[in-house]
């Protein structure tokens, strides 16, 4: 995946893995146990049963694109509901009372009302112009699911909301059930109204079709999707499944914040940090600028802990896919570890993981004794296979061999 680049669906990826890889890192995304054997979760996990898809959410407002709009739904607040307002104002009843039979009468409906009248009153037909009351009923109540939405969302990933609502709508009735959902889908669905069709009926769709949800694209890369299979991999053990889960958006949004820990996917490391790392190695950072050698520019993954765990205050990971050994890993944790900003106290879990090691992987309690011997003032340094990943982090925060694990 190029990045600033919009996620596209696996090609280029050997089918039979790729769709192993797309299917594990979906099922976190979805909130799905995993198939594989994994590690119990390092923080007390959530006992009540997960409300909706952790994703769902950040799909709606930031993966998925509207035609209509120029960027996600949540770049375009502004003209959204200045949109609302506008078509809300349209609003015709297609039936009205008048105390004189002007326009088109509709006389079943006046013989209807019953002769005893106070006064005399037609009920006439409008002129079809405008919004109806299946579509009235539709907007509004949508503008109201959708700002409850977003302010649950931006509550829970902890971002800022910058939506002027200003109590609209103020009467919508609650709660909004399933069936009350797929009527304004309907009737947005059929309307004429661009607003409705596009926006309205296309936000409510991973609600009622949760298959939209199984279609969010992953990256053809081969190295950037073994990447992301390993941050879901270590994610699902270092922190509680999260409710709502804002995903990798973009070059400048790719962190996700979960419970206990901030993970940081593609990190940009400031070039001339990254260079200070070479001026004991001489003459090579002349060299380096004037032959215009590339240098490492992003840290495949990165998790920040809130607070220590077993001493550690993260993880940096350099992730090697394909017929790659841990040795190719070295080199470039060395820089990511040097130039990396972190705190002064900081100690950091420095870790190569390869698809496939030319050797096989350390035990529990060879990891278990390498840890416990390890320099608590110093990072620590351990290689493996994306398979053992649960196995390193029982071994490194010191909690039991659930019975289930590998």
């Amino acid at each position: 995946m190029e990045r600033g680049a919009a996620y596209i669906p696996c090609e280029g990826v050997r089918q039979p893995r790729a769709d192993l890889w797309t299917r594990e890192i979906r099922d976190y995304l979805l909130g799905r146990l995993a198939a594989k054997p994994r590690a119990e979760l390092l923080k007390e996990a959530q006992e009540d049963e997960l409300a909706s898809p952790p994703v769902r959410r950040w799909w709606i407002f930031d993966g998925k694109r509207y035609p209509m709009l120029d960027g996600p739904l949540s770049e375009n607040w502004g003209w959204i509901l200045q949109g609302i307002r506008r078509l809300g104002d349209t609003f015709n009843p297609r039936l009205r009372l008048s105390d004189r039979p002007d326009g088109v009468v509709d006389w079943g409906q006046t013989l209807a009302r019953g002769p005893h009248q106070p006064r005399s009153e037609y009920v006439v037909r409008s002129s079809g112009i405008g919004l109806n009351e299946e579509e009235y009923g539709a907007l509004q109540g949508w503008a109201g699911w959708i700002a409850g939405e977003w302010q649950e969302y931006t509550r829970d990933v902890r971002i800022e909301s910058r939506v002027e609502w200003h109590n609209f709508p103020g009467d919508v009735q609650c709660p909004f059930t399933l069936e009350r959902l797929r009527r304004w889908a309907h009737t947005a669905r059929r309307s004429r109204w661009p607003l409705l069709r596009g926006i309205v009926a296309e936000s409510l769709r991973p609600v009622l079709e949760p298959e939209e949800l199984d279609r969010i694209p992953l990256p053809s890369d081969e190295a950037k999707l073994f990447e992301l299979l390993c941050l879901v991999r270590v994610a699902r053990c270092v922190a509680s499944p999260p409710r709502n889960l804002r995903w990798l958006s973009s070059e400048a949004d790719n962190t996700i914040k979960l419970d206990g820990a901030r993970v940081y996917y593609q990190q940009s490391l400031d070039r001339d940090l990254v260079l200070a790392t070479y001026k004991r190695e001489g003459a090579l950072v002349p060299a380096v600028k004037f032959f215009h050698v590339g240098i490492p520019k992003f840290v495949d993954l990165a998790f920040d802990f809130e607070t220590k765990r077993a001493g550690f205050d993260g993880l940096i990971i350099e992730a090697k896919s394909g017929s790659q050994q841990f040795e190719d890993t070295v080199a470039q944790l060395r820089t990511y570890r040097a130039a990396r900003p972190r705190g002064l106290s900081g100690r950091y879990l420095v870790w190569g993981i390869v698809e496939n090691p030319g050797r096989p992987d350390a035990t529990y309690d060879d990891l278990q004794r390498m840890f416990a011997d390890a320099d608590e003032a110093d990072d620590v340094w351990v290689f493996s296979s994306a398979d053992s990943i649960p196995v390193v982090l029982r071994a490194a925060f010191g909690f039991d061999q659930p019975q289930n694990a590998a």
